[in-house]
C-alpha cells in the first residue's frame, strides 16, 4: 500500500477509545485523533478528528496503546502521556514527579511522571478526547520505523517531536515538557541518593535548568503559552494570571509593568520592576522566543488585574 492509502485506512478506522472493544496483537502503526472541543494551549486551531500523533509498535497494539498509553501510572514509559500531561499541567494542577531514583543517579533529569491523582486526570482526559486506529504491519523493526517516519513526515502530527522538524508546535511542546521535568526535579529529595557525587551533580543540573530570580519559576510556567501568544501578536493577546501566585513570592502593592523588546533587545527601562526583569530573563533564555522577538517591536504589559497583554507594535 502507498503512504496515502495507509493514511486513508487509518482515517477510515478511527474509533473513539472508549468504544474500542479489541486491540491487535500484531506489530504496526497507530494513530491518535483528537475528538474533543478545545485542545489544550492551541484551542480550536486543532480540529476535530485531526491526527495528533503517529506511533509504532514492534510488539502489539494491545501492549502499546491499551496497556501503556491509556493506562494510569504509565507516563514514565509513554511519550504521549508525557506530552498530554505537560499540556494539561498548569490548568489541571498536575504534579510532575521523578520517574525513579535510578534516573537521577544516572543523571537523566529530563525523565518524569505524575503523581497518582494527576495520572488519573490524564487518563480520563485521553479517554474522553481521543480516538485511535491501527494498521497491522508485521515486518522488520527497520521497515516499521521507516513507515512511521514517512507517515509523520506527511501528516506532521502536533504531538510528535522526533522525526517531525516541520511541526511548528514542537518547540512549545518541548518547553512544556522541560518545565515539568524541572518541577519534578525540584521536588525530589536528594537525601535518598546515597552517592554524594550524584547529589552535587543533580543540584548543579537543576540550577542550570532555570534562571534565578524571585518570579522566574512563575514566568517559566507561562513561557510556552507566551510563545504561542507571540506567534499571534499581530492582534493583541492576553494571558490571565493568578494574583495569589505573585503574592506567594512577592510583597508588592502593585505588580503592573511595561516591558518592550525592539529587534530582540529590551528597549525600555525595567530596573524598578523585579517582575519585569524576571520575565525578560525567562524570555531571553528561550531560543525560540528570541527568534520571534527579533522580528520587530513587541510590548508586554501587565495590568493591576494581573492580565498580561502582548502585542506587536
Amino acid at each position: 500500500m502507498t503512504t496515502k492509502e495507509i493514511v486513508d485506512l487509518l482515517r477510515f478506522r478511527e474509533t473513539e477509545y472508549i468504544k474500542t472493544k479489541t486491540f491487535s496483537k500484531l506489530p504496526g502503526i497507530y494513530a491518535l485523533f483528537f475528538i474533543g472541543d478545545n485542545f489544550p494551549i492551541l484551542g480550536d486551531s486543532v480540529s476535530k478528528h485531526q491526527i495528533i500523533y503517529i506511533g509504532k509498535t514492534e510488539s502489539s497494539q494491545e501492549k502499546r496503546d491499551a496497556k501503556t498509553h491509556f493506562t494510569t501510572g504509565k507516563t514514565g514509559s509513554s511519550t504521549v502521556r508525557k506530552s498530554i500531561g505537560s499540556l494539561l499541567c498548569e490548568n489541571e494542577n498536575l504534579k510532575p514527579i521523578p520517574r525513579n531514583e535510578t534516573d537521577y543517579e544516572k543523571k537523566r533529569f529530563s525523565h518524569f511522571k505524575f503523581d497518582n491523582k494527576s495520572e488519573i486526570k490524564i487518563t480520563k482526559w485521553m479517554e474522553n478526547n481521543l480516538a485511535l486506529s491501527f494498521y497491522e504491519y508485521p515486518r522488520t523493526k527497520q521497515e516499521i520505523e521507516d513507515l512511521e517516519t514517512k507517515l509523520i513526515d506527511e501528516l506532521v502530527p502536533i504531538l510528535n517531536i522526533s522525526k517531525n522538524s516541520k511541526n511548528s508546535f514542537r518547540d512549545t511542546l518541548q518547553n512544556l515538557r522541560k518545565n515539568c521535568a524541572l518541577n519534578a526535579a525540584k521536588d525530589f529529595n536528594p537525601n535518598r541518593i546515597s552517592n554524594q557525587q550524584n547529589i552535587t551533580t543533580q543540584q548543579k543540573n537543576i540550577s542550570n535548568m532555570a534562571p534565578s530570580g524571585k518570579y522566574t519559576d512563575l514566568w517559566s510556567k507561562q513561557r510556552a503559552l507566551i510563545q504561542v501568544k507571540l506567534n499571534n501578536a499581530t492582534t493583541k493577546q492576553s494571558i490571565q494570571l493568578n494574583s495569589e501566585d505573585f503574592n506567594k513570592v512577592g510583597n508588592r502593592s502593585n505588580y503592573s509593568f511595561n516591558l518592550e523588546f525592539l529587534n530582540g533587545i529590551v528597549s525600555n527601562n525595567i530596573d524598578g520592576s523585579a517582575v519585569a526583569r524576571d520575565l525578560a530573563k525567562v524570555i531571553e533564555d528561550s531560543k525560540e522566543i528570541r527568534e520571534i522577538l527579533k522580528m520587530g517591536h513587541f510590548k508586554f504589559n501587565m495590568d493591576r488585574q494581573f492580565c498580561l497583554w502582548i502585542e506587536k507594535r
